[in-house]
């Protein structure tokens, strides 16, 4: 599968979470209809080792998306807790991406 790539410029929406006591603000960028096609968190310190860690796999998130990964498969793949929350605070960005996919419509992985 190749990757789709996004428009240069494109809708976003940032959103506020909570996870493990810490706050995070969390952008997730658009294609034209409607699907995520990249995430971004902020929220822990700059140039720490977690703060480099989330980048890169918000990097692995969105690669996965732009080459026609539902947010909703990854979501299911996610560790969770007992109540079925996320394990992680990547857990609770891939379940807000796939949260805002839950208006978009389902793709079939075909390129445009």
């Amino acid at each position: 599968m190749t990757r789709q790539r996004l428009p240069d410029r494109r809708p976003a929406e940032t959103a506020q979470i909570e996870f493990g006591g810490m706050r995070f603000a969390v952008t997730i960028g658009f294609y034209d209809d409607g699907r995520p096609g990249e995430v971004f968190v902020h929220g822990i310190r700059t140039g720490s080792a977690l703060d480099a860690l989330l980048a890169d796999a918000c990097v692995v998130v969105s690669v996965l998306m732009q080459h026609g990964v539902e947010p909703r498969e990854l979501a299911a793949s996610m560790g969770r807790l007992g109540n079925a929350g996320p394990a992680s605070v990547l857990g609770a960005v891939i379940d807000l991406a796939a949260a805002a996919n839950a208006t978009a419509p389902m793709t079939d992985g075909a390129q445009a």
